[in-house]
């Protein structure tokens, strides 16, 4: 080959692996600073971290997620693991996870927490989500070791739990986030906002507050407020028909309200399908109720941002290019950076910070700067959390958000307004002088137990009722309320920790579980060989009653052995012939329904009526609740037929109960009251009515129900009892152990617990008897059977409480 031309290709080959070089470098170098960026390597008023190159001298514990639940806020832990190293190594973190199936196994949670704790470097640790059992952690941890500080955001238990043993709580802001998205609405050019979510939701109190400062900002701010119900992605519908609804729907909410309004969803699953619309449609999306870059975007605009997943920067650019090039641009934001990625890694910093000695714990301000340091760009801002009811600011509990980015519009300047003060102390009211004068005069606690919103909403707000009125004790007041977890059934021990636990309370004097889930025997057990001195009272007990009645003052529950000829007596007061009881072969092995299956036929016979037995589909079984509730629609046509107008319908399983009132309605007969009677069981569903803006205002539920019942041609022929037992036994409880301990009552005074019991459900009447043993004949005097007077929609009450029963009645097996 010619020399010239040897030389040549040398040269040009040359000047190319220097360009692929240096190029590469470059890229590398670009790439590397805007990691570095997104990550928040470098910014204002902290030191920038360094890998540590020898010991470090104290350790940090993180809790996160293990992604399939939380990866924003795993990124944050693997981030901070790269800045501090892993201390393993000789770095400062250990990262643990809590198990995905968190809501059933607490206590992994709580061991992995506490093995934190018994690393004599760790002085910081962070969880992030607090899940169940984080709270009773830090409580050990707070008695072994003090010296740690305990950080937690987004929490899943009781504020006033967690607050009481972390050093500081912080999450989302959901109070000015009520004013500032209506706010941000109107400046996009909205005239109006939908507010989209469901009954099960607006029972929270976080979402239910963010609501109502909602609906009260667009009256400020002078746009229209709508609120529209959509089904539950947990109801029948399931996910994919609760996504379907909006799409459906949306066309309908557009041709209503028009083109210049904002819609805002509670729940994460029915945000892709809002955006889709949003942006085929029309009309504005601020932000989500969880604001990211990941919530919903990707799948609504076919962006992959999977090779991306922690560098927030790029994911907004590709998002911002699918949502202009989708006709989108100025009407749709987010937050830029996951609030879960910057709360990890803020905490970590800040928690470094104060054990370090260069801030305080209470400098908020430095708290704001670590979390705008680890998202470059975005402006935070925060408040303090005003406890209702007395007003009472809590400076461990510091909630944030971040400014809105509108895609192909850019940052709104949220942070930078003026939240009214009124917005952000919504839902606080005085204190008032009951409760102060109560909290001077007797200088006692009462703790009380229940399940949560999700399982036993009525027993749960009968507790909040009973803090209303009193206080908490973190405020001050003579309230503890504590939460059970919901797989109560597998968490015997846990249930016995949290509710001997509260006897630590050297001012404890009286405990209320209600409802007694398995465990609460040996928690009474052990408060009793301590405290004998603190009135323990429990409602619906799950343990056999030689359990829990050796050590429990009072048990109370519902009075199904009255019931049992009550029942029957008040459908032939109404005209009733013919009496089918609707159950199935599991529920008829439960001792007490089998006597109450027993008390109602031997009442039916002394009062002359027909007695039918039915069976139905188990709701547990192959078929479901689905099957169960479309069984009893299409078999009642049936027995309407065959029984004819004259009869009454009772049934002991809850999901039966709204399609027998379907048919009761439409086919005919009666229906006095249900196993477990209340205003929610069975006629919300129903008759489609909608309380979710009512819960705990039983006449305001009363009411809608009872126009819903007379609609449907119900009136005269269906009823219930106005006020939740679980409710009232919660609060009446607690009201009658105040009592008590104050000396205006004993525990033999039983008409004193009925008032206590009528405080609390006025207009109501109750009765109630101790239960005899069926075969010796004797009364237990600490276990006690109340039942409430029923009420008959478009009738009125019954005057159940006024009738005598007779005594045989008593002994029927």
């Amino acid at each position: 080959m010619n020399k010239k031309i040897i030389v040549a290709i040398a040269v040009v080959m040359a000047v190319f692996l220097i360009y692929f070089f240096t190029g590469n470098l470059q890229n590398n170098l670009r790439e590397e600073k805007e990691r570095q960026s997104t990550a928040g390597v470098s910014g204002p008023a902290v030191a920038s971290p360094d890998v540590p190159r020898a010991e470090a001298p104290f350790h940090i514990g993180v809790m996160t997620g293990g992604g399939a639940q939380s990866l924003d806020n795993l990124l944050g832990a693997k981030e901070a693991l790269k800045l501090y190293g892993d201390a393993a190594k000789g770095g400062m973190i250990r990262h643990v996870t809590y198990p995905d199936n968190f809501m059933t196994d607490m206590e992994t949670t709580i061991n992995r927490l506490e093995e934190l704790a018994g690393d004599p470097l760790m002085k910081v640790i962070v969880v992030n989500q607090a899940v169940q059992g984080t709270a009773e952690a830090f409580r050990t941890i707070r008695r072994k070791r003090p010296d740690i500080l305990c950080l937690a955001a987004e929490n899943h238990e009781d504020l006033n739990v967690i607050s009481s043993v972390a050093d500081l709580v912080t999450g989302t802001e959901f109070l000015a986030r009520g004013y500032v998205i209506p706010l941000a609405a109107k400046e996009l050019g909205a005239k109006t906002l939908v507010h989209i979510s469901f009954p099960r939701h607006m029972m929270y109190e976080n979402l239910k507050l963010k609501r109502d400062i909602m609906e009260e900002a667009c009256n400020d701010l002078g746009l229209k407020f709508i609120f529209e119900n959509v089904p539950d992605p947990l109801g029948d519908s399931g996910v994919e028909g609760a996504r379907r609804y909006i799409v459906d729907t949306f066309p309908k909410w557009i041709e209503k309200y028009g083109p210049d309004t904002a819609f805002f969803c509670t729940n994460d699953s029915q945000t892709l399908p809002l955006l889709t619309e949003v942006a085929k449609v029309g009309g504005f999306f601020v932000e989500a109720d969880v604001p990211s870059p990941l919530m919903g975007y990707p799948e609504a605009f076919g962006v992959d941002v999977n090779g991306d997943i922690g560098n927030w920067s790029t994911i907004i650019r590709k998002l911002e290019d699918a949502v202009v090039k989708a006709g989108a641009g100025g009407r749709m934001g987010t937050w830029a950076y996951s609030t879960g990625y910057c709360t990890t890694m803020a905490l970590v910093e800040f928690g470094k910070l104060v054990t370090e000695g260069k801030v305080s714990l209470k400098d908020t301000n430095t708290l704001l700067q670590c979390l705008k340091k680890f998202s470059s760009g975005a402006e935070w801002s925060g408040n303090h959390y005003y406890a209702p009811p007395a007003g009472k600011r809590m400076d461990n509990v510091f909630f944030v958000y971040q400014d809105i980015y509108i895609f192909g519009k850019g940052y709104m300047g949220t942070t930078s307004i003026s939240v009214p003060e009124k917005y952000y102390k919504k839902g606080v009211a005085q204190e008032s002088a009951e409760k102060t004068a109560t909290k001077e005069e007797t200088g006692i606690h009462i703790g009380i137990v229940t399940g949560d919103s999700s399982q036993s909403v009525d027993d749960w707000l009968g507790g909040l009722e009973f803090v209303r009125r009193y206080g908490s004790v973190e405020e001050g007041g003579l309230v503890r309320h504590l939460i059970y977890a919901n797989d109560f059934m597998e968490k015997k021990d846990n249930t016995t920790a949290l509710i001997a636990g509260l006897a630590d309370d050297p001012l404890m004097k009286v405990i209320v579980i209600n409802q007694a889930v398995p465990g609460t025997a040996e928690a009474l057990k052990l408060i009793k060989s301590r405290r004998p001195d603190i009135v323990c009272l429990a409602g619906e007990i799950h343990e056999s009653l030689d359990e829990v009645a050796p050590f429990a003052d009072l048990v109370l529950t519902s009075d199904n052995i009255s019931r049992g000829y009550l029942i029957p007596y008040m459908a032939k007061s109404l005209g009733a012939k013919t009496f089918v009881h609707i159950s199935f072969s599991r529920h008829m092995g439960y001792a007490h329904l089998k006597r109450g299956f027993n008390i109602m036929q031997t009442a039916c016979e002394e009062l002359g009526i027909s007695f039918v037995p039915e069976e139905a589909p188990d709701p547990t079984g192959p078929e479901g609740i689905e099957g169960a509730a479309e069984f009893i629609l299409n078999i009642f046509p049936e027995w309407a037929q065959k029984y004819g107008p004259d009869t009454v319908y009772f049934c002991t399983n809850d999901a039966h109960t709204a399609p027998v009132l379907q048919g009761v309605a439409k086919w005919g007969g009666y229906f006095v009251e249900a196993e477990l009677p209340s205003p929610l069981m069975g006629y919300p569903e129903a008759f489609n009515v909608d309380v979710s803006d009512d819960m705990g205002d039983w006449p305001g539920i009363l009411s809608r129900v009872e126009k819903a019942v007379l609609t449907a041609g119900g009136g005269g022929r269906m009823g219930t009892w106005t006020y939740s037992l679980g409710y009232c036994q919660t609060a009446g409880l607690a009201e009658f152990g105040k009592r008590i301990v104050e000396g205006s009552a004993n525990i033999a005074d039983t008409r004193m617990l009925l008032d206590c019991f009528e405080i609390y459900s006025p207009g109501a009447k109750w009765n109630g008897t101790y239960y005899t043993d069926s075969i010796t004949g004797k009364p237990m005097r600490n276990y006690f059977l109340v039942y409430q007077d029923t009420y008959i929609f478009g009738k009125g009450y019954m005057n159940a409480t006024s009738v005598a029963i007779p005594e045989k009645f008593l002994f029927v097996q």
